[in-house]
């Protein structure tokens, strides 16, 4: 099974606003971007099935890239809920509470929403159907905070050290998978 894991192109959000699961729609120019750099890297003919979060960011691309009857959305690939600072500019964030999220990101939830692990959780449990579709060749359109947490799961590796991995915009990473005990991980 081929699973090609895609990030979304980048958005319109303003920067220094902290965003995660609010939907921000991506820039004409980075969608378009997008679409080819994916392109460029795997045969999108061959995809029989494409999952994508439900947020407009990861859809749309998704909807660029194969037949809509393809597309399945899933719940599960959200981005993490930032909940109280979702679509506040940092600056705006008292700099205690974000201090005390910075010295502890993997576990605190000081915005009242999610942390990695429930982020993990999320798309681990995602994983864990999808590996058992008996597709041979899979898209997964989701964002760079569920990718990281997927990985971290895939490597069991400590949170904090996949933050050291550079996932860019539309950047396109392939499992293949053939069991638990067995798989290779590609940056395309």
């Amino acid at each position: 099974m081929n699973i090609y894991l895609i990030r979304h192109p980048k958005t319109k959000a303003p920067d220094g606003v902290c965003y995660g699961n609010s939907d921000v729609l991506p820039t004409p120019e980075s969608f378009e971007i997008a679409v080819k750099k994916v392109q460029s890297k795997i045969r999108i003919a061959d995809v029989e099935r494409c999952y994508t979060s439900p947020l407009s960011r990861c859809r749309l691309l998704a909807e660029k890239l194969v037949d809509y009857d393809k597309i399945k959305e899933e719940e599960l690939l959200r981005e993490i809920n930032f909940a109280a600072w979702e679509m506040k500019p940092w600056k705006d964030i008292p700099d205690e509470q974000q201090k005390e999220w910075g010295d502890d990101f993997i576990n605190n939830k000081v915005h009242g929403g999610e942390n990695f692990h429930d982020v993990q959780a999320r798309v681990v449990k995602f994983w864990k159907k999808l590996v058992q579709t008996g597709h041979d060749e899979v898209a997964v359109v989701t964002h760079a905070g569920l990718l990281r947490a997927l990985l971290a799961y895939l490597l069991d590796s400590a949170p904090q050290k996949v933050f050291a991995i550079e996932i860019d915009y539309a950047d396109v990473i392939q499992v293949k998978w053939s069991n638990d005990e067995y798989y290779k991980i590609k940056f395309l």
